[in-house]
């Protein structure tokens, strides 16, 4: 294990620090973080629009569904 500081475009600014305690600091440029924030990519860089969709029910949803296996039936209370 160890640590080490990264820039915000992700290469490594300093060694990293291997079986040694200590407290390591790193002066950031915020101007390349905020440039670094336009290619951040929320949905991972696996997002792949032909294989993957996020789909939202905007239908209000029950609060609590009970389920009863003896019964062998889903119970649905709506407390809205």
């Amino acid at each position: 294990c160890g640590s080490s500081n990264h820039s915000a475009s992700g290469p490594a600014m300093q060694e990293p620090q291997v079986e040694r305690e200590g407290v390591f600091l790193a002066t950031l440029d915020y101007q390349k973080v905020l440039e670094e924030r336009q290619n951040f990519d929320p949905a991972g860089h696996y997002s792949r629009p032909d294989v993957t969709l996020l789909e939202v029910n905007r239908e209000r949803q029950a609060t609590v569904k009970f389920s009863d296996k003896k019964m062998g039936t889903d119970h649905v209370f709506d407390r809205s």
